[in-house]
């Protein structure tokens, strides 16, 4: 009953996940204590000061909202994961409150794994190509789970030489993507996950979005090549305000200079002077940076970063 609570809750006007967060110690006392969705909804809205507040058909609408949401979910073969569950990725639920619930095809076991992002332009040259590479085979080697965005250029080259387990994250709902009977579902080695229920399409916030949960999702971070643009700022913005660990390729150095590769001479140059450039965010300034930064010159910087064990630079 606690995915149709959550949806039901968030469906009703003047509710979103700050409510849901703030509360959540009500809502498992009301799903183990209510028989009935509705039951939950008015205990929780009794413990928290606001039943004289809504009307009973908003409250009905929302339970209607949230059984269509649910039924989608389960005719597209979409796993519901909100944040009370054991599956709901944790080192998401460790920076974050933005997501409720998550949705997920394949197998969301790995949503719980120590993982690494890989970001990048779409439009990656000969070097950035190599790179990503040399990424996918060193993380294929060592079993490395990787995070990745569902874009073009850098992913595509890393994913060529991969052989190993990885989540992507979607733009928009999962049931735009993949079938009832996609092989996705019966995948082992790979999971597609987004912050959408069905029915929402693409859109530039939604992608902004799904550039969050990359961040989230990421234990360490890898930026192999950018401008910078929009196909990494979005991913960083949000990643310089976490305790974590961002790598950044080094050009080699007859390529330093070229315009594909501005974006990583920003940051190596500059550091966090040059992530508050590179994000062009308000919210991303000296008091809220807190990811460190490591330069990762060649191959042989690799181990020190890509496994889960702390190794010193």
């Amino acid at each position: 009953m606690l995915d149709r609570l959550l949806l039901s809750i968030l469906n009703i006007k003047g509710f979103g996940p700050k409510f849901l967060f703030r509360y959540k110690d009500y809502l498992i006392e009301a799903e183990n204590s209510c028989e009935t969705v509705l039951e939950a909804i008015s205990f929780v809205f009794e413990k928290t000061n606001r039943i004289q507040k809504v009307a009973l058909e908003e409250i009905n609408e929302g339970i209607n909202v949230a059984n269509k949401i649910l039924e989608d979910c389960s005719s597209y073969n979409i796993e519901v994961l909100n944040f009370l569950s054991q599956d709901y990725p944790q080192q998401v639920a460790e920076v974050t409150e933005l997501w409720p619930l998550l949705y997920a095809v394949g197998n969301h076991k790995l949503l719980n794994r120590y993982s690494v992002g890989i970001i990048g332009t779409r439009t990656p040259d000969q070097v950035g190509m190599k790179i990503s590479n040399r990424i996918g085979e060193y993380c294929t080697e060592e079993e490395v789970n990787l995070i990745l965005n569902q874009q073009k250029g850098v992913t595509i080259e890393v994913l060529k030489e991969f052989d190993g387990t990885f989540v992507g994250v979607a733009a928009s709902s999962l049931d735009q993507l993949y079938t009832p009977d996609h092989d996705i579902h019966s995948a082992t080695m790979k999971c597609v996950v987004s912050p959408f229920p069905p029915t929402v399409t693409y859109d530039e916030y939604r992608y902004i979005e799904a550039c969050k949960v990359v961040a989230s999702l990421s234990n360490r971070l890898v930026l192999v090549q950018d401008a910078p643009t929009d196909d990494t700022r979005f991913v960083l913005s949000y990643f310089s305000r976490m305790e974590r660990i961002l790598g950044v390729i080094l050009p080699v150095n007859n390529t330093l200079n070229h315009p594909k590769n501005a974006g990583n001479r920003l940051l190596i140059e500059k550091g966090k002077d040059g992530m508050i450039s590179y994000c062009k965010a308000k919210d991303v300034n000296n008091k809220t940076f807190k990811c460190t930064i490591k330069v990762l010159e060649n191959k042989n910087d690799f181990p020190q970063f890509f496994l889960e064990e702390e190794l010193p630079f």
